[in-house]
């Protein structure tokens, strides 16, 4: 799954209100200072730039907006359709219901679409329930023109198979709760698991803690990857063994590759022997700024006592200044 890593969350298409929804429980209901900050909408405007589609929610009435040019107006009267790589129909009809958005890791706030919400019309063993299928599918399929107005046909390029595999759209709480029982299947060590924290945001799981293997990470991350309304799954964990090849390589930069690293619940541990305490605190200091790394032992880092039998260093005869 490809993840968009900033702030994600759905806008809910909706009909005006005289008109009669036929979709049971759409849209979703919305509570105050809930967490995505979701929203409903009576159209989506879709701008195409290099970054991606770029999302606007419409909230009011937009037939008369007048910086439209250039958008694809998504309402809840847009409907899809399923073609092949020959642009040859291949499904069933989709009533759309929403896009999922999110913004860009360190950039703006303008938020780019990532997904659409979708419900098939019915047949080809596709289920009833809304879908969440990805943006990269849609494609342009007509383009009409008349005397008042211009309308552009959207198709998504999906085989049937492809629609019946997309996830569910869940609320968050049941992403969440489905998310901690996949974990528990994928990670059967209690100590492992209890390190390893989900956060759920418009289908998105998070893993945050810590794990010793990437291993560990990789079942996780396959289980998840199936599980209903799971749309993407962000891999945030601190990996044991990725920490100690981060402390290696930055103690062979300064030298002291020579130096032997074991990693243990967050802790680094020096082991070998160096010429002197101030090389010691050094290597110390090197593995604490690693992100990730908790303390350092260094108690089997040993300073190499002085060879008794080493002839002392020379002294060197004073120099007289010359005279001018």
């Amino acid at each position: 799954m490809q993840v968009a890593a900033g702030p994600a969350r759905y806008y809910f298409l909706r009909y005006a209100r005289a008109a009669h929804e036929d979709v049971p429980n759409w849209p979703p209901e919305i509570k105050p200072m809930q967490i995505p900050d979701n929203q409903l909408c009576l159209a989506v405007y879709l701008y195409p730039e290099e970054q991606g589609w770029r999302a606007e929610c419409m909230q009011q009435d937009t037939t008369s907006r007048p910086d439209a040019d250039g958008a694809f107006v998504l309402t809840r009267d847009t409907t899809l359709g399923l073609i092949r790589s020959n642009n040859q129909p291949s499904g069933p009809s989709l009533a759309l219901l929403g896009v999922r958005v999110a913004q860009q890791e360190g950039g703006s706030e303008a938020e780019y679409a990532t997904h659409l919400v979708v419900r098939s019309s019915g047949g080809f063993g596709i289920s009833r329930h809304p879908l969440v299928v990805p943006i990269g599918a849609l494609v342009l399929g007509a383009y009409v023109e008349s005397p008042d107005r211009a309308e552009a046909v959207l198709d998504l390029r999906m085989s049937v198979g492809d629609l019946a595999e997309a996830p569910e759209y869940m609320p968050d709480a049941r992403v969440e709760r489905n998310a901690a029982r996949a974990l528990n299947v994928a990670i059967v060590a209690p100590r492992a698991r209890h390190e390893i924290k989900p956060e759920v945001e418009a289908g998105r799981v998070s893993l945050y803690g810590k794990a010793e293997l990437t291993s560990i990470g990789e079942q996780a991350r396959a289980e998840l990857e199936r599980t209903p309304g799971v749309v993407e799954v962000a891999d945030r964990l601190l990996y044991g063994e990725l920490l100690k090849d981060q402390v290696e390589r930055a103690l062979a930069e300064k030298g002291l590759g020579y130096i032997n690293v074991l990693y243990e619940h967050g802790l680094i541990m020096l082991a070998g022997t160096v010429p002197d305490n101030a090389t010691l605190h050094k290597a110390r200091d090197i593995a604490l700024r690693i992100p990730g790394v908790r303390g350092v032992v260094t108690n089997n880092l040993l300073v190499q006592p002085p060879d008794p039998k080493a002839a002392p260093a020379a002294e060197q005869p004073e120099v007289a200044p010359a005279r001018s």
